[in-house]
């Protein structure tokens, strides 16, 4: 490599064959995060690709940390209903330099290293060819609906563009489904697998035929997936999915991938970028990033596992309740949760076996020094939130020891706590 270059979270290499490597790598932290860094970077990156466009062949974006971009850079107890807005400002520089990035005129070609969750998906979905590890505990999602919001940086208009709007709505955007690299090949999210992600995007971006490349869905004659009219009976779909809670944004991305199926691109990122601002304003947003922190957390952060001689078991308690997988897989879920406890179930030998547990779709919750499963005291005393809320708080009290982050995902997803609450004990707290 030559010419490399470097401002902010990015770093580029020119080759002799005219090949940008755009690599994301935020100085000093673990992930890469959208922040200023990042955009001042990329921001520096683009200019520079775009004054020497004339020696531009084509671009590889990716990864210098072990996932993508894991996105904002702000933490939930930061967030409060007036501040929430404030994120705004993080949704269009992210919107603007995607759509720099596909509308350079050169082939761009994502290599995604890792997992990719929300914004840095966003990104990727902006480029026009994706290749990903066949690693199965790699995520990728647009999962802002988790956070009672949706994409607000160009996520939903182009996946309507690809897939239809049923399939944004109930598929894919709306429910923010995690898929892992073989059920993204197949979804045609990503387009390649591959053991080197940066040698194969390069591959592809030389393999293409030199001049002005746009996406597919900017090509005269494109037409999308089921057209451009409202599906019949999907609204009545979403109203049942949506009944009971609060939560607009499975509606919002329904109106959004409705309306900008009508109009031209520039339009339609204008309507789902407005619609995402609107609902960073929902009191329930506060909350509900909080939970979808603690799924990041959870999934992860490496679990401290128990000293020797503690026991540990796998329960099935959360299936037989009608349990949700997490994270949330296209294909063959495994509901189950583990508990580290003092109770003799099966001597911990393998200290993979947290981390297995969550590649296969499960929630690991610690619970240290008690006989009592976190989850079962939950399911005992529900389906009524204060119920279950007044159940933890007497487990609590009584001396539970229990991992935070996991028992707030695993009463939601386990034990069927509201979403919107941001989990049992987060809900205790804020009261």
């Amino acid at each position: 490599m030559t010419d490399v270059q470097r401002y902010g979270s990015a770093r580029w290499s020119w080759d002799a064959d005219g090949v940008v490597t755009v690599t994301l790598d935020d100085p000093g932290r673990t992930a890469n995060m959208l922040n200023r860094r990042h955009y001042d970077g990329l921001g520096a990156c683009l200019d520079d690709l775009t004054r020497q466009r004339g020696r531009l062949r084509g671009v590889v974006l990716t990864s210098a940390k072990r996932s993508f971009i894991s996105g904002p850079d702000f933490m939930p107890s930061e967030i409060t209903p007036d501040e929430a807005a404030g994120t705004y400002d993080l949704l269009m520089p992210l919107r603007d330099q995607a759509r720099r990035l596909e509308t350079l005129g050169r082939p761009v070609a994502a290599a995604l290293n890792g997992s990719a969750l929300g914004g840095g998906f966003e990104l990727a979905l902006a480029c026009h060819y994706r290749v990903g590890p066949n690693d199965p505990s790699v995520v990728w999602a647009l999962a802002e609906t988790g956070m009672g919001i949706i994409p607000g940086s160009g996520g939903t208009v182009r996946v309507t563009r690809m897939f239809g709007i049923a399939a944004t709505v109930l598929e894919i955007v709306g429910p923010g489904t995690a898929y892992h690299p073989a059920q993204a090949l197949a979804a045609g999210l990503v387009d390649e697998l591959a053991d080197d992600v940066v040698a194969a995007a390069r591959a592809w971006v030389l393999a293409q035929p030199a001049g002005h490349v746009v996406q597919r869905w900017e090509r005269p004659g494109y037409e999308i997936p089921g057209g451009t009219a409202e599906p019949p009976g999907l609204a009545e779909a979403v109203r049942r999915r949506s009944e009971g809670s609060p939560v607009r944004a499975l509606a919002a991305v329904l109106e959004v991938a409705v309306r900008s199926a009508a109009v031209p691109l520039d339009e339609a990122f204008e309507i789902e970028t407005a619609a995402c601002r609107a609902l960073l304003s929902a009191p329930e947003f506060p909350d509900l990033a909080h939970l979808f922190y603690a799924m990041r957390a959870v999934a992860t952060t490496p679990a401290e596992l128990p000293p020797t001689g503690v026991r540990a078991g796998l329960s099935s308690a959360g299936s037989q309740a009608g349990m949700r997988e997490f994270p949330q897989l296209a294909a063959n879920p495994l509901a189950a949760v583990f508990f580290a406890v003092d109770a003799p179930i099966v001597e911990i030998t393998d200290a993979d076996l947290v981390p297995e547990v969550r590649a296969k779709g499960g929630i690991p919750v610690l619970i240290h020094g008690g006989h009592v499963s976190f989850v079962q005291t939950l399911l005992d005393a529900g389906p009524d939130p204060a119920a279950m809320a007044a159940a933890a708080r007497r487990a609590l009290d009584n001396g539970l020891q229990v991992d935070p982050a996991g028992a707030d995902v695993a009463s939601v997803l386990a034990a069927g706590f509201p979403s919107w609450t941001g989990g049992v004990l987060h809900a205790i707290d804020a009261r």
